[in-house]
């Protein structure tokens, strides 16, 4: 092998490199340098690394009052009682969010919210009495009489299971039962 061929060939080895090196230098910081778990828990900055899975839900807490008071995501995934814990990347959160997560910052807005038409009575208009316990339909009922103490709705026959849990479940499960009651009979 000749001098020359080993030149041309450091040159464009070192020629790469230095590309790479400055590709790599514009590319964003939170893509380049993602933060270790001890930052996150201390900072409780979940966006760093949730920006590029799921921009729409980083920006829309980004623009949110929680944000703009320094409240975190870890804050408010934190498993309430009676959720299942998750193990997410060494921190202990709860998947699914409930009314009863933000009970613990907003109790007096809690309980408006567990005596209004959108707890139980919004369970209850697709599904009916059946999913609550006496006690939840007794307590629901003390506010809305008639709202829970009900059959199911009668297009969930004619709609099937399918469109049911697709179609009014997606917007009804803001009272499902295990997610939101319990917190009254335990605590309420």
């Amino acid at each position: 092998m000749s001098f020359r061929s080993v030149f041309v060939a450091v040159v464009i080895g070192t020629a790469l490199l230095v590309g790479a090196f400055m590709i790599n230098w514009y590319r964003p910081r939170i893509v380049t340098e993602q933060p270790t778990a001890s930052l996150i828990l201390a900072s409780g900055k979940c966006a760093e690394c949730h920006i590029n899975l799921q921009y729409s839900v980083v920006h829309e807490y980004e623009l949110s009052r929680h944000a703009k008071k320094g409240v975190n995501c870890l804050e408010c995934h934190q498993p309430a009682h009676g959720q299942e814990p998750l193990d997410h990347h060494g921190f202990t959160i709860a998947k699914h969010l409930t009314a009863a997560n933000c009970r613990s910052c907003h109790e007096p807005v809690y309980q408006q919210y567990l005596r209004s038409r959108h707890a139980a009575p919004s369970w209850a208009a697709v599904y009916g009495k059946e999913p609550f316990t006496a006690e939840q339909v007794k307590y629901a009922e003390g506010f809305h009489p008639g709202s829970t103490d009900r059959p199911p709705n009668a297009l969930t026959a004619l709609e099937g299971t399918a469109a049911t849990v697709s179609g009014c479940a997606s917007c009804h499960a803001v009272g499902k039962p295990k997610d939101l009651f319990w917190t009254v009979l335990t605590w309420g």
